[in-house]
């Protein structure tokens, strides 16, 4: 009997003693795994800092536009979106004046506003809308690097009501006050139904709707169906069909607005579109990685 209990004594002593083993190895794991953590978090603070002494210039001097590009690039791949398109506020150019020159070009301001509107950020995104509208008058349609990809011929449904707003302010600016061409109008019309058609919200549907009304005209007026801008392929029926989700704003204040620019749409889309530009890079917007739209769609 004094065996057995001596025996069940150390099977019991034995177990524990592997027991604590284990809990102690789990807490050094955890330890370690958290000082790795806090190591590369330290690192990518450290990588920001830097990257923002990039933008501090030197004894007064602005920073040049390839330090400036170079420092607000490296924010957003170190996953300080926020803060790059916070700083970009202060770098791009003067709204007020489309051919002042900035400390970073257009083309670095759209790639830095790309990236803030994808880092499911809300403050981030709608700072980056609000710079996108509000520098729309410098923005070319018929630049690929002057449009953001993340919202291209596709959608983010996540953003605020008034990130969305702002971004279709912005796509509405740029079309009317640049040139009036078919390049340009086939640009709009499938971003337009990128926005419609990736939107679960009936009122973002109606007022993508009404806009694209105002383009249909136009858009009959070409010579074939399909119309490609970025990664999407676009039907004129599918086009239609978004000009048929059109709707009245249940606010009255929302509704004007977005009649006086499907009004200005229209008038920009009369005279001009019918044009196609020919010029160098004109050949690149015909080039899709979409799969074609089945026969009917």
């Amino acid at each position: 009997m004094a065996i057995a209990v001596m025996a069940l004594f150390g099977v019991i002593a034995t177990a524990g003693v592997s027991l604590i083993g284990h809990l102690l190895t789990r807490q050094a794991s955890r330890r370690l795994t958290q000082e790795h953590e806090d190591e590369r978090e330290r690192l990518r603070l450290d990588a920001a800092m830097r990257a923002g002494m990039l933008l501090a210039g030197v004894d007064g001097v602005p920073a040049d536009r390839a330090a400036a590009a170079s420092g607000l690039l490296a924010l957003t791949r170190l996953g300080h979106a926020e803060l790059a398109v916070a700083l970009l506020v202060d770098l791009w150019s003067n709204p007020s004046d489309r051919d002042a020159p900035g400390q970073v070009s257009t083309e670095t301001a759209v790639l830095v506003i790309d990236a803030a509107l994808t880092a499911d950020r809300a403050n981030a995104q709608l700072v980056a809308a609000e710079l996108l509208c509000r520098n729309a008058l410098r923005l070319d349609s018929c630049q690929s690097l002057h449009w953001p990809s993340a919202v291209d011929g596709r959608w983010i449904p996540g953003l605020s009501p008034k990130a969305k707003l702002l971004i279709l302010d912005a796509l509405v600016t740029m079309a009317v006050n640049g040139r009036s061409n078919e390049n340009a109008l086939r640009s709009i019309a499938v971003r337009l139904y990128g926005i419609g058609e990736g939107d679960p919200s009936d009122r973002v549907k109606g007022c993508v709707g009404t806009l694209v009304q105002a383009l249909l005209p136009a858009l009959r007026r070409l010579r074939y169906d399909d119309m490609i801008q970025g990664p999407a392929m676009v039907t004129l029926r599918q086009l239609e069909g978004a000009g048929a989700a059109a709707s009245k704003n249940p606010d009255g204040y929302l509704e004007r607005i977005v009649a006086d620019r499907s009004r200005k749409l229209e008038a920009w889309s009369a005279t001009g579109c019918d044009e196609i530009d020919l010029g160098v890079g004109s050949l690149g917007t015909g080039a899709c990685d979409c799969p074609r739209q089945p026969a009917g769609a």
